[in-house]
């Protein structure tokens, strides 16, 4: 099998995945009945099978703006981070509200997208997939129906078999999830450092690799520091209510 298939397979596995199972756990576990989850399955992948119709027509147009852009990466990884803090933040309320129901759901929904994004064959317009011995040739819909038909049956798995998985769990899902969204940011910043310059790279080997260009890396810094200092005064602030 074509490496690339198998990279763009592996990706799009992971999002199917990522986004399957964190529904049917949450959905068992604030025990919505199998219609409701059933419903909220299918407008995640509707939508997601849509969107990636819509964006298919301008497929270069959107892998120049992502794929091959510093700033995709670091947009997708301060989502990541504010998801997470946003869950974090949520779950000092020691109750599982509306609210917090609702950004459990929404965590892993950019960064799904973002690995989908990641995935240029997901976008583009045909898809040939060539093994020794077979030769398909998938659309960006026969794509975006398989996505949306086996992210529901995963998330109905998770569903059915979340009791299992509920005697293993070790702590909330907050602490999971915000966690995960944290870790998914940094892995987006590492993703920004290499894959637009590799990508370059493989275009024309006389490239010369270098992790990111110095604009980004300013950037990177300005927008470090201000989360640095945003971080300093919540705490300070936190230190005078207590």
């Amino acid at each position: 099998m074509n490496l690339l298939v198998s990279l763009f397979g592996a990706i799009v596995l992971i999002a199917v995945l990522l986004l399957g199972i964190g529904t049917g756990l949450l959905s068992r576990f604030f025990k919505y009945d199998l219609r409701k989850h059933l419903i909220i399955s299918a407008l995640l992948s509707i939508v997601i099978a849509l969107i990636i119709i819509a964006l298919s027509p301008f497929y270069e147009t959107v892998i120049s703006l992502t794929v091959n852009n510093f700033y995709f990466y670091l947009t997708m990884a301060l989502i990541s981070l504010l998801l997470g803090i946003m869950t974090f933040y949520l779950w000092k309320q020691e109750e599982y509200t509306d609210a917090l129901k609702g950004i459990l759901f929404l965590d892993f929904v950019p960064v799904s997208y973002g690995l989908f994004i990641l995935s240029s064959a997901a976008l583009s317009t045909s898809f040939v997939f060539n093994t020794a011995n077979i030769s398909l040739n998938v659309t960006t819909i026969h794509l975006a129906i398989i996505i949306a038909i086996l992210l529901i049956i995963i998330s109905i798995a998770a569903y059915r078999f979340s009791d299992f998985i509920e005697d293993y769990r070790m702590t909330h899902y907050p602490i999971i999830y915000g966690s995960m969204m944290v870790i998914f940011a940094f892995i987006f910043i590492v993703f920004g450092f290499l894959v637009p310059t590799i990508g370059k790279v493989l275009e024309n080997p006389s490239t010369e690799l270098t992790l990111m260009p110095m604009g980004s890396g300013i950037v990177l810094i300005v927008v470090l520091a201000l989360l640095l200092g945003l971080g300093v005064l919540f705490r300070k602030r936190n230190n005078r209510l207590e």
